[in-house]
């Protein structure tokens, strides 16, 4: 995919923070080169140092790269000559929701808190509460529109923080372990608004997480370590090799792991459908000769058709 035909572009990118001499310190990012879509769903996972949120960092300018070409949303942000004014409009286009809604909430309302961003970019009303009500309805909060936002919890927190952003009008939002200070609720709740922005809105969405369950969902896996690209493809591909996920400190979801085990007890699990516990379901109904919920029918622990 060229960089006219991508949202995110990404040429033999490197990134090295300053050591405390001075120098660059190892990069952080190594010659990482991938294209992303416009309204892609992508998953970045990686080990803690492996890379992943300086990557985001270095979408909408939080960090610059050391070295290499990126574009985001056809703005060029290795651009020596990227003026002031093409910056603030790129950082419209991609927002940023942090591991910690706490440090994104800055209102005594969560419908100000909302409308904190757009105002600062000079929206005028009634533009701006037609904004702060729709981005509130998108996240299903907008009967705590007059609640204080330190009285919610973390998950209905987080969500405003995403309807601040959403308010703001992106075009892509990248989730940096959004949900790594979440309950399971929480979590889910987050999850849920992020693949309703993705399907419905066609909002690009990098989630960046270590949770492989969160991954699945995604439909893209991106693995970084040590700076480089690892693997890159559909969850099922990436879950798939286990024991290179292993080598690097990586788990695969729970459901694929009981794949691999079923697997290794001689159970013959071919096929699609491994990252998710649908598709798990499917995978060991189909082995057994038993419909799925698509009613199919297969082979049989053996490979006898049924």
């Amino acid at each position: 995919m060229s960089d006219n035909q991508s949202y995110i572009h990404a040429e033999h990118l490197c990134f090295s923070y300053e050591g405390r001499d001075g120098e660059p310190d190892e990069p952080a990012l190594r010659d990482v080169s991938l294209d992303i879509a416009r309204g892609e769903y992508v998953a970045i996972l990686g080990h803690n140092g492996s890379g992943k949120s300086t990557f985001a960092k270095l979408l909408n300018q939080i960090l610059e790269a050391t070295s290499g070409k990126l574009i985001v949303g056809g703005t060029d942000l290795t651009d020596s000559e990227l003026t002031e004014e093409e910056l603030m409009r790129h950082r419209r286009r991609v927002g940023m929701v942090f591991q910690n809604p706490d440090n994104q909430l800055v209102a005594t309302l969560v419908e100000e808190d909302v409308a904190f961003g757009p105002e600062n970019l000079g929206v005028p009303q009634p533009e701006l509460r037609r904004r702060v009500d729709e981005a509130l309805a998108t996240v299903g909060m907008t009967e705590y529109a007059g609640h204080e936002p330190h009285r919610l919890s973390g998950g209905q927190k987080q969500r405003v923080a995403i309807a601040g952003i959403i308010a703001m009008m992106p075009e892509c939002i990248v989730f940096d372990e959004s949900t790594a200070m979440l309950d399971p609720s929480g979590r889910r709740e987050v999850l849920d608004t992020i693949r309703m922005l993705n399907r419905e809105h066609g909002i690009t969405i990098l989630n960046i997480t270590h949770y492989m369950n969160e991954a699945a969902q995604a439909d893209r896996v991106i693995v970084i370590n040590d700076g480089s690209i690892l693997m890159d493809g559909k969850p099922d591909e990436v879950f798939e090799r286990r024991e290179e996920l292993r080598a690097v400190g990586l788990e695969v979801p729970q459901c694929a792991e009981l794949i691999h085990r079923l697997r290794a007890y001689g159970i013959g699990l071919a096929g699609e459908g491994i990252s998710t516990p649908e598709g798990c379901a499917g995978l060991i109904c189909r082995a057994l000769g038993l419909p799925d919920a698509a009613g199919k029918e297969g082979a049989d622990a053996h490979g006898t058709q049924r």
